[in-house]
């Protein structure tokens, strides 16, 4: 029996003196006091990011739960000016709204948080917090260390992810127009103060390079989170290690999911999806119902690679790793290496798995063992040590076929080695006849920025430790998601090309697509980043960003907002526009150099201060509809 949903759009809840949040709230239609599930999205519910949330909160309530969906301080319709990006006080909005929601009539007391990405780090940060409405989490592909698990992976510098791909799509967030009561006066005056004085993140991310002590100051312990948590990672997806390490430091009962996915939702994955918004419901109604569903399985997790398959386990093993590979060797490094794993650690909605990275291979130090005589489980963090080896390091764990084809099964990016190099965690079955490798080298393009110049690596000795294990616990089966709602029509884009002559990878990622948004407006965006560098001289690496975003709203107005972002040995820049009907509303470009940047802090960081220069026009009052 289906139960309706009563949608409540335009919530306002209380932060501080005159400053409110935006949030939407879904219920159980006809329901008494209920439990409450509380998301902060940090991309928007009116836009994209609600717009892909909105079947999985309308499931939560037909279940029985009262659901909030926030802006936080700063974005969409909510108050304030922005914080920094990934700031410890962004807790305060979901410290906030989890006991806005206990205190309402229509809730029975006990409240969860949920989100995906960045919203799960948000809801894990919250929990650290420790709200006493707050009972229970359920974190899809969170993270805990925003500098080395996203931004700068592994302390070095990063790429085509955080300034391209992410950077560029939060600044089309910051500068579209409130879509929902678009013509409110309190509206407008938050979107044309937000588009005149507020930097976007990815100002603050240029400014602050890896190893800057602010990053420190915006981890997430895990450790203090005592509530039930249920984490769900890929192995496959950027935040493979810290999943695993978000499971491994909670306090509280927890279970971790960890599927063969890359950085999407495990409901849209194109490879083994399951029905992750049913392990959640689950998850609320063991911990915010009263217990009236079974505790999970502690651990449940896909096996890749030779005979894959679900399994589940009591707890996640963690096996002496044993060494099965010895030896060392040199090479020119290669600054194009890594453009043949796919899109390792970056947001990609799930397309770009890995490719025959032999190529890749050819110009780093590549040990290989011999043919295996026997299928070989690995499960946990794979183990290098290497000697003779300074500076950053990219290294590699491959899957070698008999035809001699090489797909890369986990790895990691590190700043310093220091003797010995943890891999990302992962659980693969190499096949018999199937030889191991492991790929050392100072690249990892796109991913991060590629090293000032060429190098020679020297590998003097190398030891591969695996954490081997004999079986993977018990086939367990899982369900597959719900058809949802057709809401997207998405074309992906991702190319590889190769100069020959002048010696340049180029990697493109990017879509087309169109989209029904909450409220009845429409979206059409078509983004594309282009990152490039030369196998001759890296530091002539170039990054660019287009992404352009027409929303046709249902009061008849046609906004069009387009992002640009160059960076080049010359030229770090940020440009946004935005029109409405054909008018300039704003035009404005921010300096994205580290150059003449100290140590900067409070609100001056994210006031203009990163602004090289900036026009808006028009007035200050609403946008008069045709």
């Amino acid at each position: 029996m289906s139960v309706s949903v009563d949608v409540v759009r335009g919530v306002r809840i209380p932060l501080s003196p005159g400053v409110t949040l935006g949030a939407d709230l879904f219920r159980p239609a006809g329901a008494g006091p209920v439990p409450a599930v509380v998301s902060v999205l940090p991309y928007r519910r009116d836009v994209l990011g609600g717009a892909g949330c909105w079947a999985t909160l309308t499931r939560f309530a037909a279940a029985g739960y009262a659901v909030v969906l926030v802006d936080p301080r700063g974005l969409g319709s909510s108050d304030g000016r922005p914080r920094a990006p990934f700031d410890p006080a962004e807790a305060d909005d979901g410290v906030a709204a989890v006991e806005w929601a206990a205190a309402q009539p229509w809730c029975s007391g006990p409240v969860g948080m949920w989100g995906f990405s960045w919203g799960a780090a948000l809801a894990l940060r919250t929990a650290a917090r420790g709200p006493a409405p707050l009972r229970a989490v359920v974190s899809l592909m969170g993270f805990l260390d925003p500098e080395r698990d996203f931004v700068h992976p592994g302390g070095v510098r990063g790429g085509l992810g955080a300034l391209g791909v992410w950077g560029a799509g939060t600044l089309v967030n910051q500068l579209l127009p409130p879509l929902a009561d678009h013509h409110d006066p309190a509206e407008q005056r938050r979107w044309r103060d937000r588009i005149e004085w507020d930097d976007p993140y990815l100002v603050d991310v240029a400014r602050h390079p890896a190893g800057h002590p602010v990053w420190r100051s915006r981890t997430i312990d895990a450790g203090a989170i005592t509530v039930p948590t249920l984490s769900v990672g890929g192995w496959r997806d950027m935040f493979c290690d810290a999943v695993v390490r978000i499971h491994a430091g909670v306090r509280g009962p927890r279970a971790l999911v960890m599927g063969p996915w890359m950085h999407s939702p495990p409901d849209d994955a194109p490879d083994e999806p399951i029905d992750a918004t049913a392990l959640a419901v689950r998850w609320w109604d063991r911990w915010l119902g009263g217990g009236r569903a079974p505790e999970p399985p502690p651990v449940t997790l896909y096996v890749q690679g030779f005979t894959p398959g679900w399994r589940s386990l009591a707890a996640l093993p963690s096996p002496e790793p044993v060494a099965v590979l010895a030896g060392g060797g040199s090479a020119d490094a290669d600054p194009t290496a890594g453009t043949l794993s796919g899109l390792w650690g970056i947001p990609n909605g799930g397309f770009g798995r890995p490719l025959d990275q032999h190529e890749d291979d050819a110009g780093s130090v590549a040990v290989t063992g011999a043919p295996l005589p026997a299928p070989l489980l690995v499960l946990g963090r794979p183990l290098v040590t290497l000697t003779g080896v300074t500076g950053r390091v990219v290294v590699k764990l491959a899957d070698v076929d008999p035809a001699g084809v090489s797909t890369v099964v986990t790895g990691t990016v590190v700043a310093a080695p220091g003797g010995t190099v943890t891999l990302d965690p992962t659980c693969y079955r190499f096949a018999a006849g199937h030889r191991l490798r492991v790929v050392v080298s100072d690249a990892a393009f796109p991913r991060v920025w590629p090293a000032g110049a060429p190098c020679r690596l020297d590998v003097r000795d190398l030891v591969l430790r695996l954490p081997v294990a004999v079986d993977a616990g018990s086939p367990v089966p899982v369900e597959r998601p719900v058809p949802g709602p057709d809401w997207v029509s998405d074309t992906p884009r991702w190319e590889i090309t190769r100069d020959l002559i002048g010696q340049r990878v180029t990697v493109v990622v990017g879509d087309t697509l169109r989209a029904d948004l909450p409220g009845g407006h429409t979206i059409a965006q078509d983004a594309c980043i282009r990152a490039s560098v030369r196998r001759d001289d890296p530091g002539a690496a170039d990054l660019h960003a287009t992404t352009t975003a027409e929303v046709r709203l249902v009061t008849g107005e046609h906004v069009v907002v387009r992002v640009e972002l160059m960076l080049t040995e010359l030229v770090s820049a940020a440009t946004g526009a935005v029109s409405v009907d054909g008018a300039t509303v704003a035009v404005r470009t921010w300096d994205l150099s580290e150059a003449g940047r100290g140590d900067e802090g409070g609100e001056q960081e994210r006031t203009g201060a990163g602004r090289e220069d900036g026009v808006v026009s028009g007035d200050r009052g609403p946008v008069p509809a045709r």
